[in-house]
């Protein structure tokens, strides 16, 4: 093996040698002077530094290309960063300036190039969304093994063993071999809240995509697709049926049922908005806590239109009349009702008592008088209401 390393090295050498002669013979550089030596000498160190750098540049992009690199001196450190730990043995380096990330090994090496995003799975599953700029597939968490080839037009995170697909329109699950296992001619709806199961039920829009159900592992429906839209938030979903929603557990059971209001879940209570903007607010489990929730109260002031005068900077030195170095201040006086908020930045009148006099319909409410106040709806349109919270005309 020795001698035959040696010999190849000899050939090697011997053809560049041949091929530095047939460059001199080219330029005319074969004489014997002394101008032809020197040149000799510079044409072959120059050809030589030619082959040494060619050479490492076909190293270099060897070891790239055979994913070698990983993040370290030949990958280039500055156009990388690792922007997520999969697992024990898998690491994500998204790219900066629109390139495209890879998946790295703990030994530093690359086993997946030409990343660019990624979504995990819900907790339980092991398959990991990604996308290569133009489709979607699925790897594996822990080595980065490529399960599902990117096909896919659209793929949502796997969940409960099974992940939602859509290639032309269509909308199918598949599981973690990849197998389509629903295929219900489901529409694709870009407006949807991702396709994902929760405890065994999955919301989907129907053929038409215009109306939504929920479907059970199975593809059956669950629920019927009447609905203009659901989707799910913490362990509930939210169903939307025109103007009325409801509001039920993962189980489906139910914890609000359909009302002309929409709703806000928390994480220890259920806040409910009316079409006239009061706020009701109940436990996660359905309960009443508060019939009529108010944000804000707040007072009133009006211009009586009575003047007098101060010193400048002064509010403590003030006269009736005019005198030497004062100026002319306006007094103001508090109105007799209240301003209350409900529904952020929408407002009610109330009695000093806490007697709601209007619901909370206005943008905004100032008082003109101490007994006349203009509200504005949210169109800039104002109308002027008494104590009572009758229309003065």
């Amino acid at each position: 093996m020795k001698n035959k390393n040696k010999s190849l090295c000899k050939r090697l050498v011997g053809g560049l040698k041949k091929i530095a002669n047939w460059v001199l013979a080219l330029v005319a550089l074969d004489g014997n002077n002394k101008f032809c030596r020197v040149m000799r000498r510079v044409v072959c160190v120059a050809f030589a530094l030619l082959v040494v750098f060619c050479a490492a540049i076909a190293i270099v992009k060897f070891i790239d290309e055979a994913g070698l690199s990983g993040s370290g001196l030949f990958c280039g450190n500055d156009d990388y960063y690792l922007d997520e730990q999969l697992s024990d043995n898998l690491f994500f380096y998204d790219g900066f300036y629109d390139k495209a990330g890879y998946l790295a090994n703990a030994r530093d090496r690359k086993v997946l190039k030409n990343v660019v995003w990624i979504a995990k799975p819900i907790e339980g599953d092991s398959l990991v969304c990604y996308s290569d700029g133009v489709h979607r597939g699925f790897f594996h968490m822990a080595d980065g093994r490529v399960v599902v080839p990117p096909i896919y037009n659209h793929a949502w995170v796997f969940s409960e063993g099974l992940a939602a697909v859509e290639l032309d329109g269509r909308l199918r699950f598949i599981d973690t071999a990849g197998r389509t296992v629903i295929d219900k001619l489901f529409a694709y709806n870009s407006s949807a809240n991702g396709y994902v199961f929760h405890k065994g039920h999955c919301a989907v829009h129907d053929s038409t995509g215009k109306l939504m159900g929920l479907i059970d592992r199975t593809g059956q429906w669950v629920l019927p697709p009447v609905y203009q839209n659901i989707f799910s938030y913490d362990t509930f979903w939210v169903i939307n049926n025109d103007r009325e929603q409801s509001v039920l557990t993962f189980g489906l059971d139910t914890v609000l049922p359909f009302t002309r209001a929409s709703f806000e879940i928390g994480d220890t209570s259920i806040t409910a908005t009316f079409a006239d903007h009061t706020q009701s607010t109940y436990t996660l489990q359905g309960k009443l806590i508060v019939a009529a929730q108010i944000r804000d109260v707040g007072q009133m002031t009006y211009n009586t239109r009575e003047v007098f005068y101060c010193k400048s900077g002064d509010f403590n030195e003030c006269t009736e009349e005019y005198e030497y170095d004062t100026h002319a201040e306006t007094r103001t006086a508090v109105a007799s009702c209240l301003r209350y908020e409900a529904e952020d930045d929408w407002y009610g009148l109330m009695a000093p008592d806490g007697r709601i006099i209007t619901p909370p319909i206005y943008r905004s409410i100032e008082a003109v008088d101490k007994d006349l106040y203009l509200c504005k709806t949210s169109y800039g349109r104002g109308v002027l209401l008494n104590s009572k919270g009758i229309r003065v005309k």
